[in-house]
């Protein structure tokens, strides 16, 4: 992962002084155990070259809260340059990127400077035409090389007169745009980030709604004037499951595919439950789980448990209630009717709760792709329902929505609550 910062100028230590990197010290420091560096290649009166480029640490690439499966371990975000990269760069490049330079230098802010950056690998599914279309309007000369025979992973070349703060403002908001991966959901601190670094330039774009929908995604959010704070869509989704808890037998509880165990932690202050177990495949989830589970006092105190819905566990049969919270759509759909065998046929649970988003309101969230980069599909009404009735045929379903509802495309999750017929 790395990023190349060359021009050609007499004011070529000015430039060095709005990087805030003083030539004669390599910059290195580590943020979340990845190295970070900055170096110049030349730097005098009137050439600059430097770069700055990550080392990552594979183990907490794979280690990060987003994870949830074995692909972690064969993506390409060790290499790639990606929302992950300018995340670790973004705090050595704070004074250019906010223009906010010594005094004596400030005046170099608004200067342009014939810069040529060179960034890269970028992995992404955007064509070279459509790289340029993204450059070329903003006035950069683009060269684009391939690196690999597909041309996925790519180098660019983009050479302007521009300023440096415009250019990297520039840079941390189009990366995203042509990488195929984000490990992060915007946040709000994110948008007005994202909002600041496109002021002047983006709304004039040719393709900003393209850019807002792959960048900001949620671009209705960067507009709207500050509104009372809504329920967060989780949490309406775990009042919603432990209200259906509540209403049937649930003596003993398993919630599958806990995490964090969020919704662990709302089940266990029901005083009805005698046995509860929080089952996941991830390590990384349990210490995460058990630290929570610390802090907190319950009724009833859960049950941490290693486990995997492709293995059997006796501890898990003949429950009240088995909870899949958001966990099949990372699931290969050719593996969902297996499992759910194991847990009608084996398993033997009265009652089954699922929940899995609604395919159809992500035309509310103006979301071309999934909502998540680890879900392995995501189902409309009728898609799950269909699903729902040939994987369960010895119980009977009820269907409910949750979130937000929409005239059209309902909510934005949806829940099916299967009771055994006995």
């Amino acid at each position: 992962m790395q990023l190349s910062i060359y021009t050609k100028t007499p004011d070529a230590r000015a430039v060095s002084y709005l990087l805030a990197k003083n030539p004669n010290n390599v910059y290195e420091r580590y943020s979340k155990n990845h190295a970070v560096r900055f170096v110049y290649h030349t730097m005098t009166d009137d050439e600059l070259y430097a770069t700055i480029f990550v080392t990552p640490d594979a183990l907490s690439l794979v280690n990060d809260e987003q994870a949830y499966d074995i692909t972690h371990y064969i993506n390409d975000r060790e290499f790639a340059v990606s929302t992950i990269f300018l995340s670790l760069i973004r705090s050595a490049l704070g004074t250019a990127l906010n223009g906010k330079p010594k005094e004596e230098y400030e005046k170099y802010v608004s200067q342009h400077f014939p810069f040529t950056f060179e960034v890269g690998p970028v992995a992404t599914s955007m064509s070279d035409e459509d790289i340029r279309l993204l450059w070329e309007p903003l006035g950069y000369e683009v060269a684009i090389q391939g690196i690999s025979e597909h041309k996925r992973a790519r180098f660019l070349t983009l050479t302007n007169s521009i300023t440096l703060q415009r250019a990297l403002q520039q840079l941390f908001i189009l990366i995203p745009v042509m990488d195929d991966y984000k490990h992060y959901f915007i946040d709000e601190k994110e948008q007005e980030r994202l909002q600041r670094y496109g002021e002047g330039w983006l709304e004039g774009h040719p393709l900003r709604d393209m850019i807002y929908k792959k960048a900001l995604r949620f671009r209705h959010l960067l507009d709207e004037a500050p509104k009372e704070k809504r329920v967060s869509l989780n949490t309406q989704r775990y009042e919603a499951i432990v209200k259906q808890v509540e209403k049937l037998p649930h003596r003993f509880v398993v919630d599958m595919g806990a995490g964090e165990g969020k919704l662990t932690e709302q089940l266990a202050q029901l005083k009805t439950i005698d046995a509860l177990y929080a089952i996941d495949p991830s390590n990384t989830a349990l210490l995460k789980m058990k630290k929570r589970f610390s802090e907190t006092d319950f009724a009833v105190a859960p049950t941490i448990q290693w486990g995997s819905l492709y293995y059997e566990d006796a501890d898990l049969r003949d429950a009240d209630v088995f909870i899949l919270c958001e966990v099949i759509e990372h699931i290969n759909e050719d593996r969902l009717m297996p499992i759910m065998t194991l847990i009608t046929d084996n398993y033997t649970p009265k009652n089954i709760i699922i929940t899995t988003p609604n395919a159809e309101y992500n035309t509310v969230y103006e979301l071309e792709e999934m909502r998540h980069d680890d879900h392995r599909f995501e189902w409309t009404r009728e898609q799950f329902q269909a699903w729902c009735k040939a994987a369960a045929p010895g119980y009977d379903l009820h269907f409910e929505g949750i979130g937000e509802k929409h005239a059209v495309f309902g909510t934005p999750t949806q829940m099916c609550v299967m009771t055994r017929r006995d």
